[in-house]
């Protein structure tokens, strides 16, 4: 029998953090449905064993949309992300859009993100994560760090809109995401679980699909917003979190080009290092949003250094937030 709607699964990787998988499915619940598609959602839990069943069933009864919550054992987001790709495919979804446990959607964000994919004639289209204050309030400092994050995130929000103007490859994170199941499943791409417990996972990703001659679309228009711990508000965390991700950078610059890859290292750790002292030295003048960007610059520096020395990490074993 023909199908007569295009299936769409919406997914979610969980760990440990009920009220915040309890605020996505409250704002998943008020989603627009796109026309001409029916949804399905996967809900996967990355420990040992399976909580969120309950909550999972409870927002199947208030939808009626099918909703499943399956458990993945094995520690890593590429684990749990493989597992929602399986789980879709299983199901003879279409396409599979991705967000994070600690988000929460606008009421047309899925709409005008498979719109604008389609539209774009591309089979990986990704979106803006706009951040929020955490529901415990901030510190005046928590406060001065979530700007921050706001103006880097509209910064690279325009990057990537740029990039795909002039043609230019851009990467797309997992937070924000839909893909062409067929398409990915006929390049047999996959999360790497490599990158697991580093991060970086969705940006490797990313490049394999453009490598693999997937169309890749942003959309700037489909919003979701993050909601930022107070862990993660602190300069010290921009510090290790850019750090974590710079030793990731590293590792792809040795697979994808090894003969240049520490020599780029080294001009990065000259270039960071010097435009972090000299913005947090000028940041008196500049402002706070300066002294952030400086704090971040050394990071990328320390992070290609500890790559240089054959350091990893495993920034993901440490759950933040609720």
């Amino acid at each position: 029998m023909e199908r007569t709607a295009t299936r769409i699964t919406i997914a979610a990787a969980t760990r440990q953090r009920p009220r915040m998988l309890s605020d996505l499915l409250q704002s998943l619940q008020a989603l627009d449905v796109p026309q001409g598609a029916e949804l399905s959602f996967v809900f996967v839990e990355n420990d040992t064993t399976l909580n969120i069943q309950a909550e999972v069933d409870a927002f199947y009864k208030r939808t009626g949309w099918p909703a499943v919550a399956v458990l993945e054992p094995n520690l890593g987001i590429s684990h749990a992300r493989n597992k929602a790709i399986e789980v879709a495919l299983a199901s003879d979804s279409d396409w599979l859009a991705f967000v994070d446990d600690d988000e929460q959607v606008r009421h047309d964000w899925l709409r005008i993100l498979w719109a604008g994919a389609r539209e774009a004639g591309a089979q990986l289209a990704g979106g803006p994560v706009l951040p929020v204050a955490p529901v415990t309030g901030c510190s005046d400092v928590e406060t001065e760090v979530l700007s921050y994050y706001e103006r880097a995130a509209s910064v690279n929000d325009a990057r990537k809109a740029a990039a795909m103007e002039a043609g230019r490859r851009f990467d797309l994170e997992t937070n924000n995401w839909i893909v062409d199941l067929r398409a990915i499943d006929a390049a047999g791409l996959r999360f790497d679980p490599e990158f697991g417990l580093s991060g970086g996972e969705d940006t490797d990703f990313s490049r394999r699909a453009h490598k693999a001659g997937l169309t890749l679309a942003w959309v700037p228009n489909a919003i979701v917003h993050e909601e930022v711990p107070n862990e993660r508000l602190s300069a010290t965390y921009i510090s290790e979190r850019v750090r974590a991700q710079s030793i990731t950078k590293f590792q792809m610059m040795m697979v994808e080009k090894p003969r240049t890859a520490k020599l780029s290292a080294c001009v990065q750790i000259a270039a960071k290092g010097l435009s972090g002292i000299t913005r947090i030295i000028l940041s008196p003048i500049l402002g706070r949003y300066s002294y952030f960007r400086g704090v971040r610059s050394l990071g990328i520096a320390q992070g290609f250094w500890a790559g240089l020395r054959g350091e990893g990490q495993a920034c993901y074993t440490q759950v933040t937030g609720e």
